[in-house]
């Protein structure tokens, strides 16, 4: 029973590794492109446009994509029903956001550029759909077609960056344009693969009972939603206000070498998501829990020291002119996101139980800590403030779930060796910050870390040399 777990959450593993790998590493193989064709004052600009229309779509879809998707899993009769609901959804807040837009810049309560205002919404309206459309995918297990619209959004978006940036050189439009028209054509390519179900779809009548237990499950997901994105894009607002927007593309850039390290915890998280709500066990009789968290964090913690000591060799080829500074910030981020990623596994055991106020009230937390230590920290340390800022919110953000959970279900995990790992990776991005990067030291640390998670790695080679 336990292998087939396993065998479950390799295989989607697999699948959205597949689907994710032209989307996640687009923004990272692009950015020689970006940095070359962009000034870091437009990249900054792009950076609040888009972390804007990523605010709007928690608040104005009532965070109704992960809705669809743990409601769909659940009651498969009526997977239509539900797809039919968030859709509903997507686009009363789509008029309500549009109304409020034109009304607020009509009172100039907005002093934005029409043209990003506009942008901001078509980036908000084309993320959403394509979230509700690919989470519904994954609901009813085309796990396949979720592959291949990820492979359609990439290579649209690697064909329009290019045609807007080098061709037609429309600069910070192009790239605007670009990031628009991926996931459009990407959910058109879903509603063609859904096709035969659509006239159902649309015909049929949802329950009062699902939208309220919908909405009851979404609305503290949307506290979450937004202390999240506090945690990882109001810094940037920050840095804007503060220093500048030159310098907050800089600090946006400094994210791209983490995008590798994010990639390998989005695929994972999108399959343990499915497989945390399937397979749920709250005394963890037979171990799969712990066990897989135990080799995921193995995993990432080798992943993230990796990357750490190869960081700067990766800037001087992905960061062209003013950019280059940003390896000092991009290290610092790959710890946040390690957390990040850590966080996002407790998170979804509890979905699983349906607990989604704590997932809330833990994310608020980190938030709150996220916002006092920037106002503290950006003023005098500028954008490395900003960076330890993050870091800090997301180990508190991990250390508050850990707590939690412990008390709520059976969860064996070697936490103080698990300490030592993270105290180690921290060791490590002092020792790059010194003169000529201390290699010495930090290969010492990667030794050291292989040793520790020596028994955990073996398990993962001995699995992949079985499935050969």
């Amino acid at each position: 029973m336990k292998n087939k777990k396993y065998k479950y959450l390799g295989k989607n593993t697999l699948i959205f590794t597949i689907s994710s790998f032209g989307t996640k590493f687009l923004s990272f193989f692009l950015v020689p492109l970006y940095t070359n064709v962009l000034t870091t004052k437009e990249y900054g600009i792009i950076d609040i446009i888009n972390t804007s229309g990523i605010l709007m779509t928690y608040i104005f879809t009532l965070n109704i994509s992960d809705a669809v998707l743990r409601f769909a899993i659940e009651q498969k009769n009526e997977h239509e029903k539900i797809l039919k609901y968030g859709i509903y959804v997507l686009l009363k807040g789509s008029l309500l956001l549009l109304v409020s837009l034109c009304l607020f810049k009509y009172l100039n309560i907005i002093t934005w550029n029409k043209t990003y205002l506009f942008f901001m919404f078509l980036f908000y309206f084309s993320t959403a759909l394509y979230q509700i459309l690919s989470n519904y995918l994954r609901a009813i297990d085309k796990m396949t077609e979720v592959a291949v619209t990820g492979i359609v959004t990439s290579l649209v978006m690697i064909v329009c960056n290019i045609y807007f940036l080098l061709v037609v050189k429309y600069g910070m439009i192009g790239y605007l344009l670009a990031q628009i028209i991926g996931p459009l054509i990407a959910s058109v390519y879903i509603l063609w693969i859904i096709k035969d179900s659509l006239i159902e779809t649309i015909a049929s009548k949802v329950d009062h009972s699902i939208k309220k237990e919908m909405v009851a499950y979404s609305i503290p997901l949307i506290f979450n939603s937004i202390s999240l994105w506090i945690n990882a894009y109001l810094d940037r607002y920050f840095i804007t206000l503060m220093i500048g927007s030159s310098e907050n593309g800089i600090y946006a850039m400094a994210g791209k070498i983490p995008t590798i390290l994010t990639t390998c915890y989005t695929v994972f998280s999108l399959a343990w998501n499915i497989s945390a709500i399937k397979e749920f066990d709250a005394k963890d009789e037979d171990g799969f829990i712990s066990t897989t968290y135990e080799l995921y964090n193995s995993l990432l913690t080798m992943v993230c020291s990796g990357l750490i000591l190869i960081n700067v060799p990766l800037a001087k080829i992905l960061y062209a002119g003013d950019f280059f500074v940003a390896w000092k910030y991009s290290s610092i981020m790959l710890i946040y996101v390690m957390f990040n990623a850590l966080t996002a596994f407790f998170g979804s055991l509890f979905s699983a139980m349906k607990k989604t106020k704590v997932i809330a009230m833990t994310t608020i937390i980190s938030a709150v800590v996220n916002i006092v230590l920037n106002l503290v920290l950006i003023p005098k340390y500028g954008i490395l403030g900003a960076a330890i800022a993050t870091v800090a919110c997301y180990v508190v953000m991990w250390s508050v779930r850990y707590l939690i959970l412990r008390d709520m279900m059976t969860f064996d995990i070697p936490i103080k060796k698990h300490l030592v790992i993270y105290t180690l990776l921290i060791l490590q991005v002092v020792f790059e910050h010194f003169d000529n990067h201390l290699y010495v030291g930090q290969i010492a640390v990667i030794l050291l870390l292989l040793y520790i998670n020596r028994d955990k790695l073996m398990v993962l080679k001995k699995s992949l040399m079985e499935r050969r």
